[in-house]
């Protein structure tokens, strides 16, 4: 199994690099990144580096970025069943649950890259125009610059649960809408539609979009010199929901896909 699902990833990698969308999503996300300093400045007197780096990140990864990763993911089926190449796939020795799995693993490492394209753009701004030497407050260095790095990379890590959890919703509504631009605006209208009413409906607390700025929040707080506790219950919930969301949308994508009849 792992070897077919394995060779079957790869394909869907081979696929990505043909597809132009591919390119224009991490183009997009290094673009407003590197056009951040103009709201939010690097250099000059006062400024702190640190607070563009998290700025400038989990604002691009969280506005564009979730639209850009909803947007490929949901593509990733609808397209092979729209065009009919679904069948000659599935009359490989692929399984259904295979075939999904890949198609999860090909949206992650899409979510992956969006990501590394925000860190090292907004790294390398702040290295070249700021001083990135470490966190003063008060003429004394609060947070060094190897403490940042690693609270960044932490948040990075921590980011990329809510960012799976999406890939999986996608490619839920991927499964079950034949068309792919169908597939898209169901998938982010969807999304808006119930960003809009889970805090009047009390539901904000179990839904893993509530928690994509989580990670980044004590980067963030760190960046202004102050100190924030990794362990805390926001932290947990980002990881919980996100976990059970991407199960409960990767399961639903599976069964869709074993009740569809694609002979016909």
């Amino acid at each position: 199994m792992i070897d077919r699902v394995f060779t079957a990833y790869l394909a869907e990698l081979l696929k990505a690099l043909r597809w132009k969308f591919t390119y224009l999503g991490p183009l997009l996300i290094i673009a407003m990144v590197g056009l951040a300093p103009l709201l939010y400045p690097v250099a000059g007197e006062g400024q702190n580096p640190f607070i563009f780096v998290g700025v400038a990140t989990s604002t691009a990864l969280n506005l564009l970025g979730l639209f850009i990763l909803i947007s490929y993911c949901a593509g990733l089926v609808s397209s092979e069943i729209s065009s009919g190449t679904i069948r000659l796939i599935l009359t490989r020795p692929l399984f259904r649950h295979e075939f999904v799995l890949a198609k999860l693993l090909a949206g992650a490492t899409y979510a992956f890259t969006l990501s590394a394209a925000a860190a090292i753009t907004s790294w390398t701004v702040a290295l070249v125009f700021g001083n990135i030497s470490g966190v003063e407050y008060g003429g004394e260095v609060v947070h060094t610059s190897g403490s940042m790095v690693r609270v960044y990379a932490l948040g990075f890590l921590i980011a990329l649960a809510p960012q799976f959890a999406f890939v999986a919703y996608a490619v839920m509504v991927s499964t079950y809408v034949r068309n792919t631009g169908a597939a898209v605006i169901t998938a982010i209208g969807t999304w808006i539609v119930v960003d809009a009413v889970k805090y009047p409906l009390g539901i904000a607390k179990y839904l893993f979009g509530s928690y994509v700025d989580t990670p980044w929040e004590v980067f963030r707080s760190q960046a202004e010199g102050l100190t924030v506790a990794w362990i805390s219950e926001k932290t947990y919930w980002c990881l919980g929901t996100s976990a059970v969301a991407a199960a409960v949308f990767g399961a639903v994508a599976l069964i869709g896909l074993r009740r569809r009849n694609f002979n016909g």
